[in-house]
């Protein structure tokens, strides 16, 4: 497979994902059998579209001559991809922005959270222990919409997801019991408090953005810079000749910078993550790896994919000496907050899978939350997933050595069958496919080959005889 090739199905897969991003949001509001079926259906392909881009090991990609029968497909898909780029970038100049849908920089909980926590720092207080999300949202003029609602209390009986007439509902009366309650701390929440409210990740999600929060900056800007030296990490490792294409390619993967800009707090963790996987042949890069770890449960799927491409290029006992280091960051990070309160600190770690959350996402649960089909038990979706966890293992042991980067984009297909398939879990793996493409030995592109391929791009040509050993 070309090197064009590759670019084009990250930049396709990415802008897909835009779209299935877009329809998701909507239909969580207004669920559609038909809404529901196209997301899953478009997530699906994107994952597809990612894999079969990052299959194989790349050697001379970039030196291989066109196919001429693809050459007006080629041209056509880059035109697309080219315009997708502008489109991209136009979201990182902040055109729209805010989102339309909402004013404040606290697009979703988790960037509230982790603010609210790293301010708790700074107060030399710990956050999981002594949180409360009343105070940090009414400081910050957000409410239950902002929250991650728990099925239990005034939800309990709720199957699918609360209203927002009823999540309202359940906030305004546990801040009239906040009131009401003189003598409590203001960290304590109501009995069945129906929603998340101390931080579920671990330590480095607040504790990297402490100076920021300090001084007074929108964390959301922090994120989108995430972003943009995550990108620049991707075309230093890629053959110069061939990074005006990859950077096309990033752009053109609209939901990167459009779900950035709207809103996660998700790239704390891809960026050090990026660069394990960017620079995995390198020991040092265990220690991002054990960053990224620390600041997010996501990454954790990944790290098994590295271990094991460290183990089939280096031995097992290589890869037990770098899971050990990644394993230090990691308790390293934390360990403040395990001496503080260890029982506080892993119910917070273990929220996502301790707590009664309900059903959400754009995974296969989603044609059950809109209607296309019914909502089986949760058991149901986690032996599905962990059935597909055992099968991607499986299948990149069985291609190590064939397709040594099919990982990046295989770690997270198991969640597409999850309870909880949140679209955020997925919206970042162009960047990661990106990232896999560029540290493949690719060779060198020409510019007349890649003009005779029917590639274009609307940032430069790769200049002639430019080297195409990775730096």
């Amino acid at each position: 497979m070309g090197l064009l090739l590759r670019v084009a199905l990250i930049a396709v897969a990415g802008a897909a994902l835009f779209v299935a991003g877009q329809v998701n949001g909507a239909a969580q509001l207004r669920p559609s059998p038909i809404a529901g079926a196209f997301t899953v259906g478009a997530l699906a392909a994107a994952l597809a579209l990612l894999a079969l881009a990052v299959l194989g090991t790349g050697e001379g990609d970039a030196r291989r001559p066109p196919d001429r029968t693809l050459v007006v497909p080629m041209r056509a898909t880059f035109l697309f991809v080219s315009a997708m780029a502008l489109f991209g970038l136009a979201w990182l100049r902040g055109i729209p922005y805010p989102p339309l849908h909402d004013a404040t920089p606290y697009h979703n909980d988790a960037i509230a959270l982790n603010e609210c926590a790293a301010q708790l720092v700074l107060a030399r207080a710990d956050p999981y222990d002594e949180f409360g999300i009343l105070s940090c949202y009414g400081v910050r003029h957000i409410g239950a919409d902002r929250t991650t609602p728990l099925r239990r209390g005034p939800f309990a009986g709720v199957e699918i997801y609360p209203t927002e007439e009823q999540m309202d509902a359940a906030w305004l009366a546990a801040q009239r019991w906040s009131a009401q309650c003189l003598g409590c701390l203001i960290s304590i929440a109501p009995p069945d408090f129906p929603f998340v409210w101390r931080p579920s990740y671990p330590a480095l999600s607040f504790m990297l953005i402490v100076p920021w929060v300090a001084l007074g900056w929108d964390t959301g800007a922090l994120y989108v810079l995430c972003l943009l030296v995550a990108m620049a990490l991707v075309l230093i490792r890629a053959p110069a000749s061939a990074r005006a294409f990859l950077l096309t390619g990033l752009f053109g993967a609209v939901s990167l910078t459009a779900f950035t800009v709207g809103g996660s707090a998700d790239l704390l963790y891809a960026l050090p993550l990026v660069a394990a996987w960017l620079w995995r042949e390198r020991r040092w890069s265990a220690v991002a790896l054990g960053v990224a770890c620390a600041v997010k449960q996501l990454a954790w799927p990944f790290a098994v994919f590295y271990v094991m491409q460290v183990a089939a290029r280096d031995g097992w006992r290589e890869a037990a000496r770098r899971a050990a280091m990644a394993g230090g960051i990691f308790a390293a990070a934390n360990a403040p907050f395990i001496a503080l309160n260890a029982q506080a600190w892993w119910l917070g770690l273990v929220t996502p899978v301790a707590e009664p959350m309900f059903p959400r996402g754009a995974g296969l649960v989603f044609l059950s939350t809109t209607g296309a089909l019914p909502l089986f038990p949760a058991g149901a979706y986690l032996a599905l997933e962990a059935v597909a966890a055992v099968i991607v293992v499986l299948v990149a042991w069985w291609r190590r050595h064939a397709s040594p980067e099919l990982g990046v984009v295989l770690a997270m297909v198991p969640l597409f069958f999850a309870w909880r398939s949140l679209f955020s879990y997925f919206f970042l793996l162009p960047l990661f496919a990106s990232a896999a493409v560029a540290r493949m030995p690719l060779g060198d592109l020409a510019p007349a080959a890649a003009r005779a391929a029917g590639a274009v791009t609307v940032l430069a040509m790769p200049a002639p005889g430019a080297s195409a050993e990775p730096r």
